[in-house]
C-alpha cells in the first residue's frame, strides 16, 4: 500500500517569542490568534483575540476565502472537531464527550506491560503517558498512548528526576482481545532529560512540542536533539499510515517541503508574536504582530504553498 501521507488541519502550538518592548513603559498591543480549524461546510476559520481594546475579552472568527485568498469577517464558527476530555484515575485513562459521558475506559498499560510485550528491562522507572487528541476518524484518538519511561531515577538536591535514559513506546488499544499492543519506538538519550518532581510533566528541554491538534497523522516531535526547535530540520514526528504502520518521519523533508523549515525560522526570527498552521493541502499559514506600527488594530497574514514553500503566495492585513 502507498505510504503517501494525508496531512489534516494541523496547528502548531508555540510558546510565544519574548517580548520586543524595551521595557519602556508603553504599551503592548498584542492579537493572539488562537484557533484554525474547519466549519461544517469545510471552510478555514481563524479565531483571534486582541489583548488590548478589548475589554470582553471576545475572540473573532474570520473564514478562508479560497477564490480571493482573503480572510472575511464570520460571526458563524462551529467546529467540527468533537471536543473530547482525556483523564487518569485510579490507572485507567478515562475519555469523556462534551456531554461528560464516558465513551472509553481502560487501565493503562504498566511496566510490566510494556517489559513482556518488548523484552526491555526498566529497572526503577518512572512513567509518563502522552494521550493523543481525538479526531473525526480516531485514527490515533482515545486508543492510543506514547510511553515514555526514564530508567534508573535518581533525584538530585533541587528535586530533579534524573535518569540513566529514556525508552520511548507507542501503545494502541486493541478493543477485539482488550489488550494494549506496545512497540517501541526509540531510547532517548538522557544526559539532558529531566522530569519535575511530582508534576508528571517530561522537561526535555524545547521538546515539549506537539504538531497536531486535529485528525492525528502527526503528533509530536521525538527529536533527542537539544536544538530541535519548530524550524529544525532534525525534526522527527510520529506518523500513522492509512494501513495502520508507524514510523519516526522528518517533519520538514518527508512530510512537508524542506524549504518551510527556513521560512518558517524567517517568519519567528523576524515578526512579533507569530504563529503558524498547515491546512489539509500542506499550505502554510503564518500570523504576526507588528506592534510597532498597528498597535492591535490589525494584524499580517501571509500564506506558502509547497511548490514555492520560500515565498508567500498571498499576503493581508486583518483588522480587529
Amino acid at each position: 500500500m502507498s505510504k503517501f501521507i494525508k496531512l489534516i488541519p494541523v496547528a502548531i502550538l508555540l510558546t510565544i517569542v519574548a517580548c520586543r518592548i524595551c521595557g519602556c513603559g508603553l504599551p503592548l498591543y498584542q492579537i493572539y490568534f488562537d484557533q484554525l480549524f474547519y466549519d461544517d461546510q469545510d471552510v478555514l476559520v481563524v479565531g483571534y483575540r486582541a489583548f488590548e481594546n478589548n475589554p470582553d475579552n471576545i475572540t473573532k472568527f474570520a473564514k478562508f476565502n479560497t477564490d480571493t485568498y482573503k480572510w472575511e469577517a464570520s460571526d458563524v464558527a462551529k467546529k467540527v472537531i468533537v471536543d473530547e476530555e482525556i483523564t487518569t484515575a485510579k490507572g485507567k485513562t478515562i475519555v469523556k464527550n462534551g456531554d461528560g459521558a464516558v465513551v472509553f475506559e481502560q487501565p493503562f498499560p504498566s511496566i510490566s506491560d510494556i517489559e513482556n510485550q518488548t523484552d526491555i528491562l526498566l529497572p526503577n522507572p518512572h512513567v509518563y503517558y502522552e494521550y493523543f487528541k481525538s479526531g473525526k476518524n480516531y485514527l490515533w484518538g482515545r486508543k492510543t498512548i506514547v510511553i515514555n519511561v526514564g530508567i534508573n531515577k535518581k533525584v538530585d538536591d533541587d528535586g530533579y528526576y534524573n535518569f540513566s535514559n529514556i525508552q520511548s513506546f507507542l501503545a494502541e488499544y486493541d478493543a477485539i482481545n482488550s489488550l494494549w499492543n506496545i512497540k517501541h519506538l526509540k531510547e532517548i538519550a538522557a544526559e539532558r532529560e529531566r522530569y519535575y518532581d511530582g508534576s508528571n510533566v517530561l522537561d526535555t528541554i524545547g521538546q515539549q512540542f506537539f504538531v497536531n491538534l486535529d485528525i492525528s497523522l502527526c503528533h509530536r516531535q521525538v527529536s533527542d536533539d537539544e536544538s530541535a526547535y519548530i524550524y529544525n530540520n532534525s525534526l522527527k514526528c510520529l506518523v500513522k499510515y492509512d494501513d495502520g504502520e508507524t514510523s519516526l518521519q522528518k517533519l520538514y523533508g518527508e512530510i512537508m517541503p524542506a524549504e518551510y523549515s527556513g521560512t518558517i525560522k524567517k517568519i519567528y526570527d523576524s515578526t512579533d508574536f507569530p504563529r503558524v498552521y498547515f491546512d489539509k493541502n500542506q499550505n502554510l499559514y503564518a500570523f504576526y504582530n507588528n506592534t510597532d506600527e498597528a498597535k492591535g488594530k490589525y494584524f499580517y497574514f501571509e500564506m506558502y504553498k509547497p511548490d514555492n514553500p520560500t515565498v508567500a503566495q498571498h499576503k493581508q492585513k486583518i483588522y480587529w
